[in-house]
């Protein structure tokens, strides 16, 4: 085995492979190209989510005719001169990687033109291979279009996703950097639609209003806090608005977003005692430290930092986001005793009354075989039954998901389930990757009864909702078909997933009591499904005892 000199174009695809994963991180790299030129507007242009054309254009400083050629050789950069620049780093590139190894599995042209100058330079080629260069009238600024990412290594282009996770990915990580970096103009659009706008603000509350939407940025509490060179600035939700999975935590570190798994524990640890383990809360929080600080050197895609003092700082952040939580008003006084009134007996029995509603009219109920005779509920959560040989503790949440699942489906196959017509359209202000997640499951959700219009534009307006989910709110409703769409195993939209979803929605819950006979209609209803034993979501249904173990553990001989 001989040992040789790598091909320059063999390094380059190297880079890329470790630099450029998808769409998503070219747009990343060459955003923040733009927003290290000192641009105050961004607009980027993609098709397809970015597979097919990604077009990042700004108003930057640009660069010369003798700079632009350079800047598409590996390792050259104006961002760093001597080996102490890479100890304080203030820029959010610096390596001189990016746009060489995007270029080198691409078809590009760049065009740029520094401030002050009458004209620019365009230069085009692919492969990193420049084939073309002109001189042209140009703008400030830099434009940089990439076509065909990955058109010389399909190894790697046959493991994009569909045109709409690539641009939901995308439009995450655009999301950060518009968080990041308040005062930029960014604009996006995708096949020639607008699907990001993020005006200059002139405060981080407004910016967030652009981008997670006005409701929320609203209801967000302010987070502050400052020492020993630290600060921790930003907002944070109270702990009734939460999301069902953590793509609203967003972390910014001198200006760069991260993802450092203790800085988002540290963030959910001021949470835990406010928050079940499956919700989490919508937080935007800027740190900021001296350079010297933090190493952003620790990976290809710069998401990962070193802190020099890492405790420090994870205390930090816990502090400054339970100081926020911890305001007087924020989690109000809730009175759980039983006035003289008996309101709680009130609740208790309105609660009782919205089920029997809900699994329809009393039957007589005859023991079944399967599971056997209802004996009673625990802790208002598990239906407890019993046959001469077992003792069975079904979760009355997923056996109601279990028989709704299938009788959805029955409807289904008869016909459109009953829809309910809203008596006044709910308008939606959602996030732009929450829009697109939504335009993805549209077709299934409608399926199931929802009604909605106004995609492509600023608002979507919900006209109706499965007759079954006529009393959820429908606002909250759309946030939770969001979070479960997005959450991890998703995948490509399905009609069974969005079937699963409505079921789970339309469930009995866990700590509610249930009438005697509801119970015995929740078994026997479990009973004649097709998969008794296993909830839509694949979570067990039933758990069972043994009569015969029980005996001989008690030593019953009779």
């Amino acid at each position: 085995m001989t040992i040789r000199r790598l091909p320059d174009h063999l390094v380059n695809k190297i880079a890329a492979g470790e630099v450029v994963e998808r769409p998503a991180s070219a747009v990343k790299e060459l955003v923040e190209n733009a927003l290290d030129a000192g641009a105050a507007a961004v607009t980027v242009d993609l098709r397809d989510g970015g597979a097919v054309l990604i077009r990042v254009t700004d108003d930057g400083i640009g660069m010369t005719a003798e700079e632009l050629p350079l800047a598409l050789e590996r390792h050259a950069t104006s961002k760093l001169e001597r080996d102490e620049d890479l100890d304080a780093i203030v820029t959010l590139g610096f390596r001189g990687e990016a746009l060489a190894a995007i270029c080198a599995v691409s078809r590009f042209t760049l065009t740029s033109a520094a401030r002050g100058a009458s004209e620019g330079l365009r230069v085009a080629g692919e492969g990193g291979t420049v084939k073309q260069r002109l001189a042209v009238p140009a703008d400030s600024g830099t434009s940089v279009e990439v076509r065909d990412l990955f058109f010389n290594t399909p190894a790697r282009l046959k493991f994009l996703k569909s045109p709409s996770t690539e641009l939901a990915a995308s439009l995450r990580a655009l999301t950060q950097l518009a968080l990041a970096h308040p005062g930029v103009h960014l604009r996006v659009a995708n096949n020639a639609r607008a699907v990001l706008t993020a005006p200059g603000a002139a405060d981080l509350r407004q910016r967030v209003g652009a981008v997670w939407g006005h409701d929320v940025a609203a209801r967000l509490l302010a987070v502050d806090r400052t020492e020993h060179g630290v600060g921790v600035r930003g907002l944070a939700s109270p702990p009734d608005l939460t999301r069902g999975n953590r793509e609203e935590i967003v972390v910014i570190v001198n200006g760069r977003p991260v993802r450092d798994p203790a800085l988002l524990q540290a963030t959910l640890e001021a949470y835990r005692p406010l928050l079940p383990r499956d919700r989490f809360p919508v937080v935007l929080l800027a740190i900021t430290l001296g350079e010297a600080d933090v190493d952003v050197n620790v990976h290809p895609t710069k998401a990962w930092v070193r802190f020099r003092h890492p405790r420090l700082i994870y205390e930090m952040v816990a502090a400054a986001t339970q100081g926020a939580l911890r305001r007087p008003g924020v989690i109000p006084d809730v009175d759980v005793r039983g006035g003289e009134d008996g309101r709680l007996g009130e609740l208790a029995s309105s609660g009782v009354a919205e089920q029997t509603a809900l699994f329809g009219a009393p039957v007589a109920v005859e023991a079944r075989a399967l599971f056997g005779r209802v004996l009673g509920q625990v802790q208002d959560t598990f239906v407890v039954s019993t046959s001469d040989d077992e003792v069975f503790f079904l979760d009355q949440h997923v056996a109601h998901e279990r028989v709704l699942f299938e009788r959805l489906q029955r409807e289904l196959r008869d016909g459109a389930p009953v829809a309910q017509s809203l008596l006044f359209p709910e308008p939606l202000d959602l996030p732009p990757a929450a829009s697109a997640l939504l335009e993805r499951w549209r077709e299934p959700l409608e399926r199931l009864g929802f009604a909605f219009e106004g995609f492509g534009g600023a608002t979507i307006v919900v006209r109706a909702v499965p007759a079954l989910l006529k009393g959820s709110e429908p606002k909250r409703l759309i946030e939770a078909a969001v979070d479960e769409f997005a959450g991890p195993g998703a995948g490509e939209p399905t009609l069974d997933r969005a079937l699963a979803f409505v079921a789970c929605r339309a469930a009995v819950k866990a700590n509610m009591p249930l009438a005697r006979e509801e119970m015995e209609r929740l078994v026997v209803d479990l009973s004649v499904t097709e998969t008794p034993y296993f909830c839509p979501h694949g979570r067990p249904i039933v758990s069972r005892v043994s009569l015969h173990d029980i005996r001989r553990e008690l030593k019953r001989t009779w």
